[in-house]
């Protein structure tokens, strides 16, 4: 009976894995095919280009200079600040007077004790005097006062986003040539030549979902995710669908899901585009990291069976939702997969003469050719949007990085395996501000998580240990070596 519940499991993680393998190369031959979008020329309407800041010293100056020369002409450049490091409050308020903003106390517009409002016709520094309720919280409280001002458009940015000029223009043609749109995702790309070899290999991880997972997503259809800022929404349809959530550690999928559950959609804009920055250093990456899946893991526990339930949206639209918000989990399900190898070599191990292990030998002999090319297929889908990215942007010498990008990203595995249990229980956490360097070559002041390390280290002397008794003492190659044992060296090292 063992055996039969040892083979069932491998191939449920098997047809999981494949599912998601399945997505990467779809998209990725898919993104090799433009998408064409209805577009009109007859745009008009009053834009708030909201930046978000929160402790944002370093540049937060810079993104405002650069969204001054965004051409569109009625747009208003709108700071929504919770900063509390007694820096960046200030130096927004010389700013604001330097462009005669005068204070604006209307009990409509202002909460007195939680904002503080400062404007002129073209600037706006939209102040709380608290962090409650995190990016979500300050978007949530920013509505009102875009309502009440009776903006129809906000064009979001996060503050370290330099927007190319005509990027609203571009966005308004795509979102007003169709009234099913809620929002318009434009691109977003890093400066390589200012990073260092590791922000590069971050980059390239990031640039994928631009360059390959979105317009692959496109050109067949399946739901766009609003990746958090570059996005110009319909303000009506974001009070459609009552807004972003305060206190979400991932405002930007739990917005699409409620979006799209409503039957309103999002498109993705690829030749218009932003240039921002990637997490300074590994602890960095890894923290952010941390969050984005806590955050994807809360929305799954919330619209799992709203998806499913759904009659305003396709069978072939849910399964987009749902592989985004299953998107995370890719980490429970392997280590799933690890203790699950650990339990089947104990089995065959200490049961070498058992009839039940030898059926389950014999099992795994009649499946193990077609089983190992199906996994290690899944596996190296992986690797597909990267090398897409890299012939699509023509950079070449980036393609020797694939392995090392790659590798980077699974040695988080421990990391968020307990984010994922911590979103989906709902454990309160705090938000944790990806540090912003304004392009330099900075380490972060983050510390050593020597207790990680130590379970990073002991993981992969744990499988290397069993990955080298399956070689000797049954003699098959266990294809997860070629993947974890350079991931997880990768994880010891950095953590």
């Amino acid at each position: 009976m063992l055996e039969y519940i040892l083979l069932t499991l491998q191939l449920l993680l098997l047809a999981y894995f494949t599912a998601f393998g399945l997505y990467n190369y779809v998209y990725s031959i898919a993104s090799l095919f433009s998408a064409r979008l209805a577009r009109t020329k007859k745009i008009s309407g009053k834009v708030a280009v909201v930046i978000v800041s929160f402790n944002e010293k370093e540049v937060i100056t810079d993104t405002i200079s650069s969204c001054e020369k965004l051409t569109y002409p009625d747009k208003t450049i709108i700071v929504g600040d919770d900063s509390n490091d007694g820096i960046t409050y200030p130096l927004l308020k010389k700013i604001a007077r330097e462009k005669k903003c005068v204070q604006n106390t209307d009990p409509l517009l202002v909460r007195h004790g939680i904002t503080e409002v400062h404007e002129s016709p073209s600037f706006v520094v939209f102040h709380r005097h608290n962090n409650e309720g995190f990016k979500a919280g300050n978007l949530k409280e920013l509505e009102r006062y875009l309502l009440a001002r009776g903006y129809e458009y906000l064009f979001l940015l996060d503050a370290d986003y330099h927007p190319q000029k005509d990027v609203i223009e571009k966005s308004m043609e795509v979102l007003l040539a169709n009234p099913s749109l809620a929002y318009v995702q434009s691109k977003r790309e890093y400066s390589h030549p200012k990073l260092s070899w590791l922000q590069h290999c971050l980059a390239l991880n990031e640039e994928s979902c631009y360059f390959v997972d979105l317009p692959g997503r496109q050109k067949i259809g399946d739901p766009i995710l609003f990746t958090g800022c570059c996005t110009l929404f319909r303000l009506d349809a974001l009070v459609r669908a009552e807004g972003f959530r305060p206190g979400h550690l991932t405002e930007d999928i739990d917005l699409t899901n409620r979006l799209y559950l409503l039957g309103l959609k999002g498109a993705y804009l690829g030749d218009a585009s932003s240039e921002g920055e990637v997490p300074p250093d590994y602890r960095a990456y890894r923290k952010q990291q941390e969050r984005w899946t806590m955050g994807t893991a809360h929305t799954l526990r919330d619209y799992f069976l709203p998806i499913i339930t759904s009659k305003k949206i396709s069978i072939k639209e849910k399964m987009g939702l749902l592989r985004q918000d299953l998107y995370y989990s890719s980490a429970v399900a392997i280590e799933l997969s690890i203790i699950l190898s650990l339990a089947s070599l104990y089995f065959l191990s200490a049961n070498t003469d058992n009839y039940a292990a030898v059926h389950y030998r014999l099992f795994l002999q009649t499946i193990g050719i077609p089983y190992t090319i199906l996994l290690f297929a899944a596996l190296a889908s992986n690797f597909a949007p990267l090398l897409i990215t890299c012939i699509k942007k023509r950079e070449w010498r980036d393609v020797l990085l694939i392995p090392y990008a790659t590798w980077l990203s699974w040695s988080l595995l421990h990391t968020l395996f307990w984010a994922n249990i911590k979103g989906f229980l709902r454990i309160r956490q705090n938000w944790f501000l990806t540090p912003k360097t304004n392009r330099k070559r900075i380490k972060t002041a983050l510390r050593k998580n020597t207790a990680l390390r130590t379970l990073n280290g002991a993981t992969l002397a744990l499988l290397s240990t069993v990955y080298f008794i399956e070689w000797a003492q049954f003699g098959w190659l266990d294809p997860y070596a070629l993947f974890w044992i350079p991931a997880l060296t990768v994880g010891t090292i950095y953590s």
